[in-house]
């Protein structure tokens, strides 16, 4: 541990200073879009949108820097860029469990209410008749969360958090502040409205924070993988967005991931969410 990381983590400065930039640059951006009344697809409302969201990106390369200077920033470009980190089974895990979740959330809802629809696929089915379309839309959706949000979340903040508190704990605090993070987007002109979906922002806070576990299970057992936890974040946003649940499907997929995460703290347990009981830690 170099002198400049033994001072951060004396005065807290790799834990909370993440936050100047992560929630503060955010949301001073965001707030301009609000209070104007702008639409946040159109200009300038985009501009805004885009540069906010920034926040999360600047808060874990900067503070990766201050607290670790080149070792710091190295370590993170590593973790972004090596495909080998993921073992087979995990990237299983990575690519399958949010669609897995999404079809018991349906099935339960067929089972249980006797739902006709639980799931609708016309999103995807549409989009599949036109590549150029799919790919797009594919695009936007990995660009406007999970490349830019994991950086600071998983590929900084998590690691910092996890030499602190146990897993679990480090799980629920950057849940919390993930959900907090994304506030300011339901005060936004057009932004859920231009997606056709505007979820209650309760439910929308309980399943990060409960996501937030898994996301901590697959990290720690990915070898501390940005690019894992990139792709679970994507892969779970496209089956959201192409794959509509009905209300009743959506609650059972909340209750089946909740029963999953219990499974996982209680398997695994509350210290490491690790199979081999390893603490992984950044190296400075």
């Amino acid at each position: 541990m170099t002198a400049r990381s033994r001072l951060a983590d004396r005065q807290g400065f790799d834990v909370w200073g993440f936050l100047l930039f992560s929630h503060g640059w955010t949301w001073l951006w965001w707030s301009v879009p609000i209070l104007a009344g702008w639409h946040v697809f159109e200009l300038p409302g985009l501009v805004f949108l885009i540069v906010g969201g920034l926040g999360v990106t600047i808060g874990g390369v900067v503070t990766a820097w201050l607290v670790g200077g080149r070792t710091g920033l190295s370590d993170l470009g590593r973790r972004l860029v090596e495909i080998r980190r993921i073992p087979i089974r995990w990237a299983v895990v990575m690519v399958a469990l949010w669609p897995t979740l999404t079809l018991v959330g349906a099935a339960t809802a067929v089972v249980v209410d006797g739902a006709n629809q639980p799931v609708s696929a016309a999103p995807l089915l549409d989009l599949l008749g036109d590549p150029v379309a799919l790919a797009g839309t594919l695009l936007v959706i990995f660009v406007l969360g999970p490349f830019h949000e994991e950086i600071g979340w998983r590929g900084y903040w998590l690691d910092r958090l996890q030499r602190r508190w146990s897993a679990l704990t480090a799980s629920l605090v950057v849940g919390v502040a993930w959900a907090a993070w994304h506030a300011p987007l339901f005060l936004m002109v057009g932004y859920f409205s231009s997606w056709d979906f505007s979820p209650d922002p309760s439910l929308f806070a309980f399943n990060v924070l409960v996501g937030a576990i898994l996301y901590t299970w697959l990290y720690n057992n990915a070898n501390r993988s940005v690019l894992a936890a990139i792709l679970f974040h994507f892969v779970g946003n496209a089956t959201g967005q192409l794959l509509e649940l009905s209300q009743t499907a959506d609650f059972y997929q909340t209750m089946a991931t909740t029963g999953l995460v219990l499974v996982v703290v209680v398997l695994w347990g509350a210290t490491d969410l690790r199979r081999d009981g390893e603490r992984p830690l950044a190296p400075y």
